[in-house]
């Protein structure tokens, strides 16, 4: 009826098909760029440690921010990433590089052989980041493309039709119509000879014979619906993906949700999304990769903590507070927060350094 046969709800729903939807492939940037931009840190408990070459650079050939968005992306797609230690270990017992790969490239011919690519790789060079873990769903039928298969195909098939719809001239503004019976030859012919007189003559009153009658189309016949299916559709992919609908401009079904301000919208996107999806399990994949245990050793902490700050006058209020009479934190340390450089005419706490007397000469 809507000019597709059903095939086209059988798609194979694979992630080129995924990210030619809108609202697929807006959630994967928001995600990756998000994570991307992440402060990443080693720490000992609470003590800051000098980054270690995996830290700053997890993958030989890419930048940390690219790596970062590549596992984004891909544990967003497929519910988790296999990272592929390269060119071996150092000294320390510290991968080189950690290469992602998506679960739909990695095959298991038993427990122990697994291939990537068809190519023999050892079962210790895998490191698996999962972002969720199903009880009795393997990690390759719980993917996100396979789970979400029926609403990323259903919102493909309308985009489909929409552009079908529209390429196709739209819906007509005008019908003809008679009570006579024509055949379908003349139908054509009539048919042929309004829309030539309309182009050859515009402007120019039109004579109709056969008993036909001009009607005007006050409704859209199909592009309406599809876009609202597209909308609904929409809101589907924003729950999968767990974002806010109004990230992706989608109607949410909750009505609409308003927040204060900046920070609060983006607590609550670190707190329900971003922490637990994908930053704390990517640093404990990282803070495993390093030598120790990898909650009481050096621990790798992805920071999203700039997400949830407020505007210039709010963060300098809570400043004002957090250093005032009864202070729980440094000027010095509010500088080093705020990436400043460092006051030499002041000391930590803010008071005037004491003068530096100058060594004298030989000649003095």
């Amino acid at each position: 009826m809507l000019g597709h046969d059903a095939a086209a709800y059988h798609v194979n729903v694979s992630e080129q098909t995924a990210l030619a939807v809108d609202t697929v492939f807006a959630s994967i940037r928001i995600l990756s760029d998000l994570v991307a931009d992440a402060q990443v840190g080693e720490f000992r408990g609470s003590e800051r440690l000098p980054d270690s070459r995996l830290t700053r650079r997890p993958m030989a050939t890419v930048t940390r921010r690219t790596w970062l968005w590549m596992v984004t992306a891909t544990m967003a797609l497929y519910n988790g990433c296999y990272l592929w230690e390269r060119l071996g270990r150092d000294p320390d017992g510290v991968p080189y590089s950690l290469v992602p790969i998506a679960p739909s490239r990695v095959a298991w011919d038993d427990a122990d052989s697994p291939r990537i690519d068809g190519e023999a790789v050892r079962f210790d060079s895998l490191r698996y980041i999962p972002r969720m873990t199903f009880p009795t769903v393997t990690p390759d039928l719980g993917t996100l493309l396979r789970l979400a298969r029926q609403v990323i195909a259903a919102a493909w098939a309308a985009d489909a039709y929409r552009t079908d719809f529209w390429e196709n001239g739209g819906a007509p503004t005008i019908v003809l119509t008679t009570d006579q019976t024509v055949p379908a030859a003349k139908a054509v012919e009539l048919r042929d000879a309004w829309a030539e007189a309309r182009q050859s003559s515009p402007g120019k009153p039109a004579v109709l014979s056969s008993g036909l009658t001009v009607d005007e189309l006050g409704a859209d016949l199909g592009a309406d619906g599809a876009t609202r299916a597209t909308s609904t559709l929409g809101t589907a992919v924003a729950r999968y993906f767990g974002i806010p609908p109004w990230l992706l401009n989608v109607p949410s079904e909750a009505g609409n949700l308003v927040y204060a301000n900046a920070s609060a919208a983006g607590l609550d996107l670190v707190r329900y999304t971003l922490q637990p999806g994908y930053a704390g399990p990517i640093g404990d994949t990282l803070s495993d990769a390093l030598p120790g245990d990898y909650l009481a050793g050096r621990r790798v902490i992805l920071d999203l903590s700039h997400l949830t700050r407020g505007t210039v006058l709010e963060q300098a209020q809570a400043y004002a507070i957090a250093t005032g009479n009864r202070p729980w934190m440094l000027p010095s340390e509010v500088r080093t927060d705020l990436h400043m450089p460092m006051d030499m005419t002041l000391d930590e706490n803010g008071a005037p350094a004491p003068a530096i007397e100058s060594i004298p000469t030989e000649a003095e």
